[in-house]
């Protein structure tokens, strides 16, 4: 009797790997409309010119920040990039990288014990909020997409060793030793994205049911031992690379002082962002949206932890509570040290994973309710919140990165194209304010942010633009005078005026040539 060696795979054995394939593809069909643009954003024109004309620059900045990897991963790529068309490249890696996570997530997740659906959306979401979408749209951010893999395979090393621990299985400090490794090389990339590994912590604690609460807490501790170890490593890296005199520390590695305000601009300004998940911070504006995500979120948390009280009693809710306060804490533990205090999205990927992990795990503890119709009913409405989301990051990519700051610079390179070398024009570029945007809002430096806010960033940009015209040019300075301000001399005083504060205006041209 004949058999086949060719099987036909069944349909319920192509979903895990389906799933990768989709979350691989993921960021790409939620992004690429966006990162094609032809458009920088700020530090990326200073960072093209560095990368270019002074060679270790970049990576001696990173550096005197405690990011020496970030900045040779940025340097390296920036040179290769070459110019403003190259910077498409470097949103392509994070978008890349940001598919990578999504699947590599979702395996983890799966491995942990969450069903297949549940787990692809959360996967899914982690790609789609505001942090995220920060690492897809601008170029220089995309080391940090490295960075949140490393965290999510330093808890898989930990995870590995544990379990060989408890086992009795020789071997496991290699594990352990992989687990800091990553930890500390993710830190060494950018700081806060190491701290991912909360987020995987989070969503295997959630589904440890069996465990009694004295168990969990020695458990979590272990992994945070992991976490802080790989954290003191990078630091003391750091620190040895001052004290030697390889790198000179910046006057932002300092430590913060006042620990009670800080507590409390952290619970006011940070803390919502994150639990808005896919809502954006849009103060002074229209902040209905905003808090009413906040109170969805606190909300479905409460009926998520009322819920596990009654499958699990005083312990499963002692657990929960442990895990968000205990896991927030960690997972914002090195803003928090840091004496600066800038409520940036691209440093919450960890704290809003977090919160997010407990969104998912709450609805779908809400589903067990209804044991019949329950569990699809969450799965449908988590399916519906993270198409929402991906929508929302979709249009906030077009709207807050690639348009505003793509008129930006076509309004620049209008100024650009006037410039002749053989009259070494005097050029002025009238910066702008935030409020000149055409985005309809803007957050920080980030989410429809003005970049030629600044003199330096004028400068920059004019300078790339022209270099774009000029590439045998070794240094394009000297074809033209430059100045910039907020505030336009004489007429007689400038040759080209490049009117940055126009954005708005499409019928009259922002760029005056004045007869010499």
């Amino acid at each position: 009797m004949a058999f086949s060696l060719m099987t036909r795979p069944t349909s319920r054995a192509l979903v895990v790997p389906g799933t990768v394939a989709m979350l691989l593809l993921l960021p790409w069909l939620i992004y690429s409309s966006a990162i094609v643009h032809r458009y920088g954003l700020r530090d990326d024109y200073s960072i093209l010119r560095e990368a270019r004309e002074e060679p270790g620059k970049i990576l001696r900045v990173c550096a005197s920040q405690g990011r020496p990897l970030y900045g040779w991963m940025l340097e390296a790529s920036a040179k290769a990039a070459g110019g403003i068309d190259g910077l498409m490249g470097l949103r392509l890696l994070g978008v890349g990288g940001l598919g990578v996570l999504a699947a590599a997530v979702f395996l983890m997740l799966r491995k942990e014990g969450w069903k297949t659906g549940s787990a692809g959306l959360l996967a899914g979401f982690l790609t789609l909020t505001p942090s995220a979408q920060v690492i897809a749209n601008w170029s220089i951010c995309w080391p940090q997409a490295v960075a949140l893999m490393l965290g999510l395979a330093s808890f898989a090393c930990a995870r590995r060793a544990i379990t060989q621990h408890e086992e009795a299985t020789p071997h496991g400090w290699r594990w352990t030793l992989a687990a800091v490794g990553a930890m500390a090389t993710a830190t060494l990339i950018y700081q806060v994205s190491g701290l991912f590994y909360a987020v995987l912590l989070a969503a295997a604690l959630v589904v440890r049911r069996d465990a009694s609460l004295k168990d969990t807490a020695r458990w979590m501790a272990k992994h945070l031992v992991v976490m802080g170890v790989g954290l003191v490593l990078a630091y003391a890296v750091t620190r040895v690379t001052f004290a030697t005199g390889l790198f000179t520390a910046s006057p932002r590695m300092s430590f913060e002082k006042h620990w009670v305000d800080k507590t409390v601009w952290a619970l006011t300004h940070v803390f919502p962002n994150a639990l808005a998940l896919s809502a954006l911070n849009e103060a002074p504006g229209d902040m209905d949206g905003y808090w009413a995500m906040v109170v969805l979120t606190l909300t479905l948390l409460g009926v998520g932890v009322v819920v596990e009280g009654r499958r699990s009693g005083l312990t499963g809710v002692g657990r929960w509570l442990l895990a968000l306060v205990t896991l927030s804490a960690a997972a914002y533990s090195v803003s928090f040290l840091a004496g600066e205090r800038w409520p940036t999205y691209r440093t919450l990927n960890a704290l809003t994973g977090v919160w997010a992990v407990f969104f998912a795990a709450s609805l779908v503890n809400l589903g067990t309710v209804w044991p019949r119709h329950g569990p699809r009913m969450a799965t449908l409405l988590l399916s519906v919140f993270v198409a929402f989301s991906a929508f929302l990051a979709h249009v906030q990519s077009l709207e807050l990165f690639a348009l505003p700051q793509g008129r930006e610079l076509a309004l620049m390179e209008q100024g650009a194209s006037l410039v002749v070398p053989a009259q070494k024009p005097r050029v002025f570029v009238l910066t702008a304010k935030q409020a000149d945007s055409t985005a309809p809002f803007h957050y920080l430096d980030e989410f429809g942010s003005v970049s030629v806010d600044a003199e330096w960033v004028a400068k920059e940009m004019l300078k790339a633009l022209v270099k774009e015209r000029f590439p045998r040019e070794k240094d394009v300075s000297g074809l033209y005078r430059f100045a910039a301000g907020p505030v336009a001399p004489e007429p007689r005083n400038y040759d080209i005026l490049i009117d940055m504060r126009r954005q708005h205006v499409s019928a009259v041209r922002p760029v005056l040539q004045l007869p010499r």
